[in-house]
């Protein structure tokens, strides 16, 4: 390998080892783990307990029941549908 081609390969290397590092700093190069979206599903293990931290896969293969939550917080925060108008007697003119 001549010279020429030694630092020809020196500075494309350099160049690329730059360009890697400057995308590796943005944000949407790699985001956060907890940015991801909130678990509906929890564990229910066979003596009852809840395990939150296991996946369906390790919760079904120690034979727990893989369960959604309960949405009691936006059921009591609903409002009651309103009544409906009563019809007037009265003919219209």
């Amino acid at each position: 390998m001549t010279s020429r081609n030694l630092l020809r390969t020196a500075l494309v290397s350099a160049a690329l080892a730059c360009s890697t590092m400057a995308f590796a700093d943005t944000k949407a190069a790699a985001p956060a783990k907890a940015t991801g979206t909130h678990q509906t599903h929890h564990c229910k293990q066979s003596d009852g307990s809840m395990d939150m931290g296991k996946t369906k896969k390790a919760c079904l293969a120690d034979k727990g029941t893989w369960l959604k939550d309960a949405q009691a917080g936006a059921a009591a925060s609903a409002p009651a549908p309103a009544p409906a108008p009563a019809a007037s007697a009265a003919p219209k003119k």
